[in-house]
């Protein structure tokens, strides 16, 4: 399910890239990432469900945009889920956390071989494959190092998380 997607984090816009060949929606401001209703368990390569826990997150669904509730998944890792679409939001390296481990914890996908445990993105302008850690942002998507346009600052509309000013309501309805 790809479109114009807006992070539950920041609202900053998020930008699709693959995950063992699953196409997954990633933050372009703070590089949370978005998982639509079944996609983590095709990136893990094994079932896995959020466990609803008590309270409701204040971010707002990528999808839908309705409020999440918050939800664990095995190895303790606090993640908020859609109740009505099923997707998943995960800050910044809990994919890479559920996927590979950490030195505290076995990886969820274990039964991945290391060549197959691959975040890659197709860059924009020459279409070739390349490692998600080599992406640079620009005009139309990702691109690789080769095809970056040189720095330029990120539009406001774009890039910029949005105010938090007037707490709740301003980030539902963008009023302070």
């Amino acid at each position: 399910m790809s479109g114009d997607k807006r992070c539950p984090s920041c609202r900053g816009r998020m930008q699709r890239f693959f995950a063992v060949g699953v196409e997954l929606d990633r933050c372009r401001s703070c590089r949370g990432v978005w998982l639509d209703a079944g996609e983590l368990s095709e990136v893990l390569l094994r079932e896995v469900s959020p466990r609803p826990v008590a309270g409701r997150s204040e971010r707002p669904c990528a999808f839908c945009s309705r409020p999440m509730r918050t939800a664990q998944l095995p190895g303790g890792v606090a993640v908020e889920t859609c109740e009505r679409c099923r997707g998943i939001y995960l800050d910044e390296g809990e994919l890479e956390h559920l996927t590979f481990g950490t030195e505290d914890s076995a990886p969820l996908a274990a039964n991945v071989s290391p060549e197959k445990r691959f975040f890659f993105f197709y860059c924009v302008s020459c279409g070739e494959r390349f490692p998600l850690n080599e992406a640079r942002n620009g005009e139309g998507g990702l691109h690789c190092t080769g095809c970056a346009p040189s720095a330029q600052p990120p539009s406001a509309e774009e890039e910029q998380p949005v105010k938090q000013v007037g707490g709740w309501l301003s980030r539902w309805f963008g009023r302070s």
